[in-house]
């Protein structure tokens, strides 16, 4: 029987799914007692097919059987993360790390799923010992630099994204983020050229994202390169033309760079999809006083102040 299912896992690993799909379903359906292995090569040929559900419910067959299956707790913990139900993932990660506290991979679903809960103390230790063990995965080197980042801990964040780079050389977010490590310790020289290296990289086509034309735009406006802030910004946006937080750094770019008419229309935009972006309004007075349209102007002035008061 062990064989048959040795079987099954090699074709899934050739992703040849319906035939290990046919041993597996003869394996459930010829005993009265199927094995919980058989029930977890079954889930994972529907989670690698894209059916979750029936993935999930597969697993649960396989715990009922025996809740102690190791690789049936980490890929339901990965499937809620993938969900996002992160507090089920932890759930299901702290489960299969009672049991085996050096399963890297699981280390790596708890610490993402606590990023996300806004668990940073408790992200940091889990992808810290991710990391250890993982030396090699990409994600869990960059996770741990976010979550250094946001924790203002710039010199670790630095490295942490160094290391990811190494890892994927062609990392448009990791490079992204390595500019925001270093632009957060002012060494802006060195953040301008990362976001450059982003930006070709993002370019060639590694990975799609607005952020490396964003930032370096927004840092380039705050030195007063006006036009170049422009340039970029507008490329920032036609990658994601949702973005308010674009649309709002684009209209204060088209303020400084006089084109004011153009300002007006990115910052209405914003206020009115998101009434309480004070950012927004602030920004929005301004151009509005510039083309002399004061009342309006004041309106949204009075707008910021009272959305920014705590």
């Amino acid at each position: 029987m062990s064989a048959s299912i040795d079987d099954a896992s090699e074709l899934i690993r050739q992703n040849r799914f319906a035939e290990a799909r046919e041993i597996l379903d003869g394996l459930v359906s010829g005993t009265s007692n199927p094995p919980a292995d058989a029930y977890y090569q079954l889930a994972v040929c529907d989670a690698r097919e894209g059916r979750i559900q029936a993935a999930d419910e597969l697993l649960d067959r396989a715990l009922s059987r025996d809740p102690g299956f190791l690789p049936a707790l980490h890929l339901k913990a990965y499937i809620q993360f993938s969900a996002g139900r992160y507090t089920e993932a932890l759930d299901w990660a702290r489960q299969f790390l009672q049991k085996h506290p050096d399963g890297g991979e699981t280390r790596k679903v708890a610490g993402l799923a606590r990023f996300m809960l806004g668990d940073r103390t408790g992200a940091e230790r889990e992808l810290h010992r991710a990391s250890s063990l993982l030396p090699e995965d990409f994600d869990a080197r960059y996770y741990l630099g976010r979550v250094y980042f946001e924790g203002s801990k710039l010199t670790l964040a630095l490295e942490s994204f160094r290391l990811a780079i190494e890892l994927d050389a062609r990392s448009v977010k990791a490079r992204n983020h390595l500019g925001q490590a270093l632009e957060g310790l002012t060494r802006f020289e060195e953040a301008k050229a990362v976001y450059q290296e982003a930006i070709q990289l993002e370019q060639e086509g590694s990975e799609r994202s607005e952020w490396p034309y964003y930032n370096l735009g927004a840092l380039l406006l705050a030195e007063g390169g006006t036009e170049q802030a422009v340039v970029l910004l507008e490329r920032a946006l036609e990658r994601n033309p949702s973005s308010l937080q674009t649309r709002t750094k684009l209209g204060a770019a088209y303020s400084a760079a006089s084109r004011l008419q153009d300002a007006k229309e990115q910052l209405r935009e914003v206020v009115l999809a998101e009434p309480s972006n004070a950012d927004a309004h602030y920004q929005l007075g301004r151009v509005l006083m510039k083309l002399g349209q004061e009342e309006q102007a004041r309106e949204h002035l009075a707008l910021f102040e009272r959305l920014r008061e705590p």
